[in-house]
């Protein structure tokens, strides 16, 4: 039986175009490395207005003291260089000009970059010209593109000033130059880490060109304002703070605020604390520490660092279940509150047991997060908070 692999697709392009959009993922965190390498980027934002867009601090602290890069991304399977001819037929300028129309007015200040695969004909004197925002003063230069953007010379004129163009490194050779600027900003950290946090930056972009940066399953369902979509497409220092606190501090282990991943609704570890009398404040921090948790694991799991092996995780949830539910026995009918008593005692026994339990280590050996992965299991109903009603002993 013939196999269809071996029939000739009538048409491939979806291969190609995959391809061309991971190659403008890779040349959008060039503008994130940047961030985290202390340049003065504000924030990148894909998919808007041009492929990627990136603001960066001009002398002040103001947005008017920004300045905008618009870059349009081509990419090219031939090896021959880049001309003016090549250029013009790959339409980037035309892309750049739509650009340049819908922003002269604005009066920011701004840069038009033509990213281009590959490098430029250094014997072709007007792509040159361009590639150092002297296109308009190359005669030929000038004539060719308002020809091809069907413009007055005089507006092109005006345009050409703006516009860079730039060669960029092929696909796998960019890849190998981002990552070794990410290992240089942290030689200590090891191949796997450097690769844990590149993969991590490239999902990221990801969800920033399709608009979903931040969101989660709930809003994906909702139809956001456009100014919050526009949101969803920028990288800031808020979106890889965290990143950046690995890059300076690998091995340390911050609890902050993370109340606001929380929501109203009543989940069954506070329903359970409630029939054991729980104090408010113990149920806020129940709620806090288990969030933290949970950050802790999706933070070393998109990291690359959780153990693929869930054998692994499974020990760890084993051994404060165990915990748990001995405390749980011991306390569950103290009077007024049980729910107090087994909060208190589990956190005591973490402390002194968080190495046997937490061996290698998952949670850091912090015992905060260990009893934050304790309030998950209760949540999943895997153990209970006592009951006032119940009759004592």
């Amino acid at each position: 039986m013939a196999d269809p692999i071996n029939t000739k697709a009538p048409d491939d392009s979806g291969s190609v175009t995959l391809e061309r959009y991971e190659y403008q993922v890779h040349v959008a965190v060039q503008g994130v490395l940047r961030m985290l390498s202390g340049e003065p980027v504000r924030h990148v934002t894909c998919e808007h207005i041009e492929d990627i867009v990136v603001a960066s601090a001009n002398g002040g602290s103001l947005a008017a003291d920004l300045v905008w890069d618009f870059q349009q991304i081509k990419t090219k399977d031939a090896p021959e260089p880049w001309t003016l001819a090549t250029v013009i037929s790959k339409k980037p300028l035309r892309s750049l000009w739509r650009t340049y129309m819908a922003i002269r007015s604005s009066g920011i200040a701004c840069q038009l970059t033509g990213g281009l695969e590959g490098h430029l004909d250094p014997g072709d004197a007007s792509v040159m010209a361009l590639s150092r925002g002297q296109g308009a003063e190359d005669e030929s230069c000038l004539k060719r593109v308002a020809s091809h953007l069907k413009a007055d010379e005089g507006q092109v004129a005006a345009f050409l000033p703006l516009v860079r163009l730039i060669g960029l490194p092929n696909h796998s050779h960019l890849e190998d130059r981002n990552m070794r600027f990410l290992g240089g900003l942290n030689p200590q950290l090891s191949v796997t880490e450097v690769n844990a946090l590149y993969l991590e930056l490239l999902r990221r972009t990801r969800d920033a060109m399709q608009g979903k940066l931040g969101s989660d399953r709930i809003e994906l369902l909702t139809s956001p304002d456009p100014d919050e979509r526009v949101r969803r497409k920028r990288i800031d220092a808020a979106r890889i703070a965290d990143l950046q606190q690995r890059l300076c501090r690998p091995d340390h282990v911050l609890l902050g605020d993370v109340s606001a991943q929380l929501t109203g609704v009543e989940t069954a570890l506070v329903r359970k604390m409630r029939t054991g009398a729980a104090s408010p404040d113990v149920i806020e921090d129940a709620q806090k520490m288990r969030a933290h948790a949970d950050f802790h694991r999706m933070e070393r799991q998109a990291l690359g660092t959780w153990p693929a092996n869930d054998a692994v995780a499974n020990d760890v949830d084993q051994r404060l279940l165990f915990a748990a539910r001995m405390t749980v026995r011991r306390h569950r009918v103290e009077r007024p509150s049980p729910a107090d008593a087994i909060y208190d005692a589990l956190y005591s026994a973490l402390t002194a047991e968080a190495a046997t339990i937490d061996r290698h280590p998952l949670y850091a050996g912090d015992n905060v997060l260990l009893l934050g992965r304790a309030f998950a299991l209760s949540d999943e109903c895997h153990f209970d908070w006592g009951d006032v009603n119940e009759p004592s002993a």
